[in-house]
């Protein structure tokens, strides 16, 4: 579908939670063989650029990391501490033996790899940045061009000298953003890293929707001058079990739908939208490149009906419980994702208020088996 718009490179992020689920324990087979998805796209005639982190985004659960990490109550991730540094170190080393070698400059179709990801919209520690620059290097990734991802305006706090930067941004902001980034770097190279042809959905909103038109204009713009962009999102896809990310909003927690129907060319089941059509006729005008067929894709298969005829008591079929003097966390416990139900018996009847001091995310609140109350967000 992407040679079929036009396009000449697909992006993909690199997860670590998904392929380190515990330390030193690393997956690459199956739906996780990423060095497969990436031999797939050289074979459709496809540069890749690679964003192996070790922080991806938001939308992701936990920006990508592991939640083994927080087993350490003290450690401080996306920061120089030792306690982060080790761990993220040794995961790139681990996927530069998978992906180093797919470099183009091993004859491999990864033709850039960024270091980090906007982290100018974090915080402006270079030091830390370089050490993940060097990591990247260590891992092997030395034979295709390195570089940092920014919002224009967060450039100078996540940029190194040393490496090319590009910008990301929404429609109607690319003369600005690259205006800006022709000032801070006129030298070039002038790319887009993000071009957001559409937004993701929290919990609560309505669905996002673009402006196809605008975006065709814009694209348009951009080739006519030049200038390299890369499509986010071409395809949002889903977002499976509990890997949809969340973000914060004056301290208002907005967790992200598990999707990522972006209002991208490719809808979330891969089929194309008339925005993809208008995106494919621009591209093809400023190439001179008439693309390939656009690909058929199969028909909805229909699901028969399901019916549920028996249900289980969830307080009657509890495992073991856990005792401890304090609560703990759920990484305290080994488990990354899921629920936790937490319990004690109160002796004698009580009245007052039920504190939920340090709870960054949902609570619901039971007595003898009925539901007295719900927690719906934020920071406690």
């Amino acid at each position: 579908m992407a040679k079929a718009m036009g396009l000449n490179s697909i992006t993909t992020y690199v997860f670590w939670n998904e392929h380190e689920l515990s330390p030193g324990e690393y997956d690459f087979t199956g739906q996780r063989d990423v060095a497969e998805f990436i031999r797939e796209a050289q074979e459709e005639g496809l540069h890749v650029i690679l964003r192996p982190g070790p922080y991806s985004c938001a939308e992701w659960d936990f920006g990508g990391y592991p939640a083994w990490l927080l087993k350490d109550h003290g450690i401080v991730v996306r920061s120089s501490d030792p306690k982060f540094m080790v761990p993220a170190r040794r995961w790139l080393m681990r996927l530069g033996q998978e992906l180093a070698p797919l470099q183009i400059g091993n004859g491999g179709p990864i033709i850039a790899v960024q270091v980090e990801n906007e982290y100018g919209s974090f915080g402006k520690d270079h030091e830390y940045m370089k050490a993940i620059h060097q990591m990247i290097v260590d891992a092997g990734f030395t034979k295709a061009q390195l570089y940092t991802a920014d919002g224009a305006d967060q450039i100078p706090n996540g940029a190194l000298p040393d490496l090319p930067a590009v910008a990301n941004f929404g429609t109607g902001d690319a003369k600005r953003s690259f205006a800006l980034l022709k000032k801070l770097r006129p030298e070039g190279p002038f790319m887009s890293g993000e071009y957001w042809a559409g937004w993701f959905d929290h919990w609560g909103e309505k669905h996002h929707g673009g402006d196809a038109k605008k975006e065709a204009d814009e694209l348009a713009w951009v080739l006519g001058q030049g200038y390299s962009i890369s499509i986010y999102m071409f395809h949002g896809g889903t977002s499976f079990g509990w890997m949809n990310g969340a973000n914060i909003d004056r301290r208002k927690y907005e967790p992200d739908v598990t999707s990522y129907d972006y209002d991208a060319p490719l809808d979330e089941s891969g089929r194309p939208t008339p925005k993809y059509y208008m995106l494919r006729d621009v591209i093809t005008k400023a190439t001179g490149i008439t693309p390939p067929e656009v690909p058929v894709v199969d028909a909805p298969v229909v699901v028969k009906a399901v019916t549920l005829t028996k249900g289980a008591s969830l307080w009657r079929n509890l495992p073991a419980a856990v005792e401890s003097e304090q609560v703990q966390s759920m990484e305290d416990l080994d488990q990354a994702y899921g629920y936790i139900l937490y319990r004690t018996t109160v002796a004698e009847p009580v009245a007052g208020e039920l504190v939920l001091d340090e709870l960054h995310d949902y609570a619901r609140v039971y007595a003898n088996g009925v539901q007295m109350g719900r927690w719906t967000g934020g920071w406690g």
